[in-house]
């Protein structure tokens, strides 16, 4: 490192002490970022990586729900806000991402909200609903699971034709 002080001067030792520590607390702060982002699961493919720093929003009836993977799901109504649970993981084969341990239910369980991936030309919430006391469901259309949603299709449709087929037999 090149220092500019030319003379043992307190004032301009002091202002480089400054720089460079300000600059070493820029990186220590890179490196804490990078390090929290690799203990993420962001999918086979890292096709949930874009997902990281995100939010998606939606409203329905008087509330707003906003929903940031890898961090935090809420429910908003006007200037209260209801947590529905931090992130947890994805669950069955990326298929749902949980959010747990949100607020408390008054004479029930802690908030939590399952969101299934479905494919989608665009990252939308399409729809969500709480069927179970406290217990939120939403629907999250995407591009990033359509690869998957249409391998599993394609392999529906060859099971089916393979049933079509004549079974062959042997000629004599």
């Amino acid at each position: 490192m090149l220092f500019h002080c030319v003379s043992a001067d307190a004032a301009c030792v002091r202002k480089e002490y400054d720089e460079s520590s300000s600059k070493l607390s820029k990186i220590q702060s890179r490196i804490s970022s990078l390090t929290q982002k690799l203990k993420y699961d962001f999918g086979m493919e890292k096709e949930f990586y874009p997902f990281y720093g995100q939010c998606f929003e939606t409203k329905q009836n008087k509330y707003v729900y906003k929903i940031c993977p890898f961090k935090q799901a809420t429910q908003m109504e006007g200037h209260s806000t209801t947590r529905l649970g931090s992130w947890e993981k994805f669950e069955e084969s990326y298929g749902i991402m949980l959010f747990s341990n949100g607020d408390h239910c008054w004479n029930g369980p802690d908030r939590s909200l399952k969101v299934k991936l479905r494919c989608g030309l665009k990252n939308e919430v399409t729809d969500i609903g709480e069927p179970s006391r406290c217990e939120y469901v939403a629907l999250l259309s995407t591009p990033a699971v359509c690869v998957e949603d249409k391998l599993k299709e394609l392999e529906v449709k060859l099971g089916m034709m393979n049933k079509e087929l004549p079974q062959g037999h042997d000629e004599l």
